[in-house]
């Protein structure tokens, strides 16, 4: 399927879907629509727990599955890979020493593996309306988050010390190491959105929402989220050569691409005039003395896995960084020293299911340009979560539900598309 995607194609622009086995048809609503966006739209303010986001969230699930949104059953292996983490943190959990630590670990995870189910559910029931709420609202929050972290790393805000954490951007974040991962997949639908759009639109508003993004993305000097940034688009730029397009259409993602790593060259080197973003430009370019001293992040890497290994059944979720003075910074060491061979088992089950069927789909499957976005940017997280410990980063879960609701859609969108062209031809 060709990434030059018509405007009525776009999430939200396109027809409304029909109801469908899913039950009642009220994800397809207005009034399901208005409570994503508002959703997503508060996704960047995150200094206090529960944020915002989390309580509209729970408010909004419970409602739509009252109103008669269904579970799809093709959630079934990613789900099963997803309980079966917590069901190793629970075990592993009878053998922790900080249980409270444990308990709160346990009961926010299991919180965001419902944020998954959630996402997944109402994107297949009606991938059109609730993609185009859920981006929308996405969009207005990475502006938002990266404007004010601009802001206040140019001093312009007042107060905006508040903003900057160890003076980098992290805006409404608590660290500015979450903040710059969160910005990545708006930058790379805005990319998208540039590839398809006019060049009117793209002049006037996807290009400076780009740059815009990239810039809030680069003040947060988040090393991992700069690669995760460059691996996601590398990604995004493989997969999307590989479909049937004209040669005029990559011709378009290619000018677009050097056009805008042209301004973003000139916005990084202007921001590198500035002494201060110079000097810590240089300082972050290197390895810091807590990935290499004795004891340090590489250190740890390794004294978490081998007490991962001493003890199958794991020691409960939250336990190891009070226990060895310092955290995993790695998602995977993090899992498996909680809760075991289980839940690791879980992680590589829903982690594999999703990255080896989203590949599929991402060949042929329709809505093809926003689905690379998505899968590009999880696969982008994933490896970044090598060396950060990524388990509770709302937007992840995000991620994961928008790519099993589009593939899990797929079916009915085939359905619809062929049952439209034969209408059109009789």
């Amino acid at each position: 399927m060709s990434m030059g995607i018509a405007a009525s194609e776009l999430p939200g622009h396109g027809p409304a879907s029909q109801g469908w086995s899913q039950g009642i048809d009220i994800a397809n609503t207005r009034f399901a629509a208005v409570l994503l966006f508002c959703v997503t739209a508060i996704s960047h303010y995150v200094l206090r727990e529960p944020a915002p986001y989390d309580l509209l969230l729970v408010a909004t699930a419970g409602t739509l599955f009252l109103l008669g949104l269904r579970i799809p059953r093709g959630l079934a292996v990613p789900a099963t890979g997803m309980i079966l983490i917590l069901c190793g943190y629970m075990i592993g959990g009878t053998q922790a020493l900080y249980v409270d630590l444990s308990i709160t670990f346990l009961q926010t995870s299991t919180y965001l593996t419902l944020t998954f189910i959630f996402f997944a559910s109402v994107i297949a029931a009606s991938p059109d309306r609730a993609l185009g709420a859920l981006w929308a609202g996405y969009l207005v929050a990475a502006v938002c988050t990266a404007g004010l972290g601009i802001g206040a790393y140019l001093n312009v805000i007042p107060g905006g010390d508040i903003l900057l954490g160890a003076g980098r951007a992290k805006a409404l974040f608590e660290d500015p190491n979450v903040y710059g991962p969160f910005l990545v997949a708006p930058v790379l639908y805005a990319f998208w959105r540039m590839s398809t759009g006019s060049m009117k639109s793209t002049l006037l508003f996807w290009g400076p929402v780009t740059v815009l993004l990239a810039l809030g993305l680069f003040l947060s000097f988040s090393r991992g989220a700069w690669l995760h940034l460059l691996l996601s688009a590398a990604i995004f730029a493989i997969l999307a050569s590989l479909s049937p397009e004209t040669r005029r259409q990559r011709a378009r993602i290619a000018g677009i691409a050097v056009m805008l790593g042209v301004a973003l060259f000139f916005a990084i080197g202007w921001a590198a005039t500035i002494p201060e973003v110079r000097d810590l430009l240089e300082a972050r370019l290197g390895l810091q003395s807590y990935d290499t001293r004795e004891g340090g992040r590489f250190t740890g890497h390794a004294n978490a896995l081998r007490h991962a290994l001493q003890h199958p059944f794991g020691i409960g979720p939250n336990n190891w960084g009070m226990i060895a003075g310092l955290d995993t910074h790695n998602i995977y060491l993090n899992v498996f020293v909680a809760g075991g061979f289980i839940s690791i088992a879980g992680l590589l089950t829903a982690l594999g299911a999703t990255i080896i069927k989203g590949y599929r789909y991402a060949l042929t499957g329709p809505r093809r340009g926003v689905f690379l976005v998505a899968y590009a940017t999880f696969i982008g997280l994933f490896a970044e979560s090598i060396i950060i410990d990524s388990n509770h980063w709302r937007h992840m879960y995000l991620l994961m539900g928008m790519i099993w609701g589009l593939m899990l859609a797929a079916p009915r969108v085939r359905h619809r598309a062929g049952s439209t062209h034969q209408k059109s031809r009789a």
